[in-house]
């Protein structure tokens, strides 16, 4: 168990709440808020009488391997469209350590930040990569203890489709969706208060197909995950 002690404040269901209280952790869940006498050898106190103690955060959309190319001159000032195409030649030579890196980095700043729970939409899967992109985002993660819901990005429109990414980053719809439906296989814990999730994210309507877009829909319901463009 652990007992954050004597709180300056403790913002609880969206209140203020008054100064002094403590917060009694059990496992995973808040046991008690208010004042708690420390009746057990094995309670770790944490003295937090200078902290605010608040719910964690939740991020809801993140790029994480964009962590590497922030702040390139040449797209500092750039329109949406430019921006994509430029840093594409970038992307598209991500490896596998790009990533578990990036994930990491990401992961640090929203914990260092508040956040405790975040998504990460990863929809780039450059055709030299070896690994497994789920879990080294998920070994990342788990490094640092965040809660985890990635979702499983996409592209099928290349630029010789009408798309703006390169034919080496994209994938076909038959690679897409079953690998989406491994993931869901192996990473999605269902429970209420688990650690990882999976969601399933055709990246955008330019960048993805029609077909692929109505496919993910129908894969994510049935197999009862959320979506997310």
């Amino acid at each position: 168990m652990i007992l954050l002690k004597n709180c300056l404040y403790v913002l609880a269901e969206g209140r203020r709440e008054r100064e002094g209280l403590d917060i009694l952790i059990e496992g995973t869940r808040i046991a008690k808020i208010g004042k708690v006498e420390e009746t057990e050898s094995s309670v770790e106190v944490l003295d937090c009488s200078g902290c605010i103690a608040v719910p964690g955060f939740v991020n809801t959309h993140h790029h994480f391997y964009q962590t590497l190319t922030r702040n390139l001159p040449a797209v500092q000032n750039a329109k949406l469209f430019d921006w994509l195409r430029y840093l594409y030649e970038v992307w598209r030579k991500l490896t596998d350590e790009g990533i578990y890196w990036s994930s990491l980095l990401a992961v640090g700043e929203l914990l260092k930040t508040g956040c405790t729970c975040t998504t990460d939409h990863h929809y780039l899967y450059p055709r030299d990569l070896e690994g497994d992109v789920t879990a080294l985002q998920f070994q990342a993660a788990s490094r640092l203890g965040i809660r985890f819901s990635p979702c499983r990005g996409s592209m099928s429109l290349s630029r010789k489709d009408g798309g703006l990414p390169p034919d080496s980053v994209v994938q076909t719809e038959e690679e897409i969706l079953a690998d989406s439906e491994r993931v869901i296989r192996e990473y999605h814990d269902p429970a209420g208060d688990a650690m990882r999730k999976i969601v399933l994210a055709p990246c955008s309507p330019f960048s993805v197909t029609r077909g692929l877009m109505l496919e993910s829909g129908r894969l994510a319901r049935s197999k009862g995950v959320r979506l997310h463009t």
